[in-house]
């Protein structure tokens, strides 16, 4: 998230201005016409702000930027009035975080191997729940961008794309029939991330309580389900890798589902360059070398 100019904002905007006007030292901005409709959705939606950058964006999208509860927010907004997305810069501060995420982020390797946390973004989205992007970073390494959902689930973990304005987070347009897979087998489900990739797409939702990723062909065929069970292995499970793997930690657990019929337990061990397959009954059936 680019930084407010906030001193010289509040010195062109004294008196009083309102959200209404783009009070903005870069010329360029200077010229944006903020359509009304656009104006009282804003107003609407944080009311009592008075202080507001806004900003057009190659996109098209008007970008507010402003101050709230001390914290820099950019508030994305379509011609029409409609609101997508607000980024709040949360700085270093792990503590603004929801306890869960906090306590996610702890299970990481990065957290583990003492990685410093460079910049936090809470992002809100129009039709998903929000999630929290947290950038890492280490001497001699890339830089990581790391995005949780509430119950602090890890569910991406990329090299950082020096997406200040996190462009690319901005919701899009669910195919009607993977919302209508969603709505048959996930009902009431909160979408927590969708992307198109190479061969298909990626949907990240919460339901029940779990952290579900489910993936589609790009005829939009269910592939596979997998289901976040690191914190809640079954103990016949957890048994049969502390029996075959004695002293090794499980750094992750996921329950996959695909459209071949399979069903299994994915194990990741932590320090172990090897994932297993286990079934439900507790036998080892693969090891897979990555």
């Amino acid at each position: 998230m680019r930084t407010i100019d906030f001193l010289k904002m509040t010195a062109i905007c004294a008196f009083g201005a309102l959200v209404t006007t783009s009070c903005n030292d870069d010329d360029d901005d200077d010229k944006v016409q903020v359509p009304g409709v656009v104006q009282e959705a804003f107003s609407q939606k944080y009311a009592g702000v008075q202080h507001v950058e806004w900003e057009m964006e190659a996109n098209g999208y008007l970008v507010a930027e402003f101050i709230k509860d001390s914290k820099e927010h950019d508030a994305w907004y379509m011609g029409d009035g409609t609101w997508m997305m607000t980024e709040v810069d949360h700085g270093r501060d792990l503590t603004a975080l929801p306890q869960a995420v906090q306590d996610g982020y702890a299970l990481t390797v990065y957290a583990q191997q003492q990685w410093t946390v460079d910049d936090i973004d809470e992002i809100q989205r129009k039709g998903y729940e929000t999630i929290y992007k947290i950038e890492v970073e280490k001497a001699g390494q890339p830089d990581h961008d790391l995005y949780f959902d509430v119950a602090g689930t890890l569910f991406r973990d990329v090299q950082d794309q020096d997406d200040d304005r996190n462009e690319g987070l901005l919701p899009g347009q669910m195919p009607a029939e993977i919302q209508a897979y969603v709505d048959a087998n996930y009902a009431g489900a909160m979408v927590v991330d969708f992307e198109k990739e190479r061969n298909g797409y990626e949907l990240d939702i919460r339901h029940g309580g779990k952290s579900i990723e489910i993936r589609f062909d790009s005829l939009y065929n269910w592939v596979q389900t997998s289901t976040d069970c690191k914190r809640d292995i079954p103990a016949n499970i957890l048994a049969a890798v502390n029996a075959a793997y004695p002293g090794k930690v499980i750094d992750d657990c996921d329950y996959i589902e695909t459209a071949a019929g399979e069903a299994y337990y994915l194990i990741d061990l932590d320090n172990y360059d090897k994932d297993l397959k286990v079934t439900a009954d507790g036998a080892i059936i693969e090891v897979i070398d990555y």
